[in-house]
């Protein structure tokens, strides 16, 4: 990143919670129906695109980060002991080298030193406020900022290597086009879910094992970040 400029910026607001939107992201559930563009190179198998909640990877997981590393790119799994931030290194769909269209490259000046064109994506979390996903030639940053109960500040950057010029080693269009869609789509999916459970009808449901691990392993993290912060009040109280 430190030969990196920015070469987009994109910021919406979306009507609906922060922790919303943080469980949209953590699940690729809806991606099917939902996200047409980015399925053109985002995986679906949710052995391929998740990590377990514990921690645990697949074998189809573990046979690419074996690969990355191979060609001397660091790929191994890596969660923070209390869950705040995890680094994932997750394939695309086959033949895929980036978050484009036909599923090529969107820069051809590469940013960074990973050796592998078909590496994928180094997705990484930190909680409460970013998400990111750095692929062999450009990386995407996201930034998600509470503005209210009900509003919530998403800023996407678009990085590529600080000597590449528009024009000739990349389209802004075809650069942005599939994030640009994907976030409008989960926008609309945040907002919708917002008025849900705004609803007195509205009653949680239970989250799928096997599809939703990462939005339980969000749930876990905040639920005991929330614990943390209000035990001194308690202590104090009594």
């Amino acid at each position: 990143l430190k030969d990196a400029k920015v070469a987009f910026t994109s910021t919406i607001i979306e009507k609906g919670n922060w922790k919303l939107v943080w469980e949209n992201n953590r699940e690729c559930y809806h991606c099917s129906s939902n996200h047409p563009a980015l399925c053109r190179s985002f995986p679906l198998d949710p052995e391929v695109a998740g990590v377990q909640a514990d921690g645990g990877v697949s074998k189809k997981l573990q046979v690419h980060f074996d690969r990355c590393e191979a060609a001397g790119t660091p790929a191994q799994f890596v969660l923070a002991g209390d869950g705040q931030y995890r680094l994932a290194r997750m394939p695309l769909q086959e033949k895929a080298l980036s978050y484009t269209m036909d599923g090529k490259a969107a820069v051809s000046r590469h940013l960074g030193r990973v050796a592998p064109p078909d590496a994928g994506t180094l997705l990484m979390f930190h909680y409460p406020s970013t998400w990111n996903h750095f692929l062999p030639d450009h990386s995407l940053t996201f930034r998600v900022m509470p503005i209210s109960p009900t509003e919530t500040e998403v800023t996407t950057t678009w990085l590529v290597h600080k000597d590449a010029v528009e024009g000739v080693d990349y389209d802004l269009k075809r650069l942005t086009e599939v994030w640009i869609a994907t976030n409008d789509e989960d926008r609309e999916i945040v907002e919708t879910n917002q008025q849900g459970i705004l609803s007195p009808a509205y009653v949680p449901g239970p989250y799928s094992p096997a599809q939703e691990s990462g939005v339980m392993q969000f749930a876990d993290w905040y639920a005991a970040w929330l614990e943390r912060a209000l035990a001194p009040r308690q202590v104090a109280a009594e």
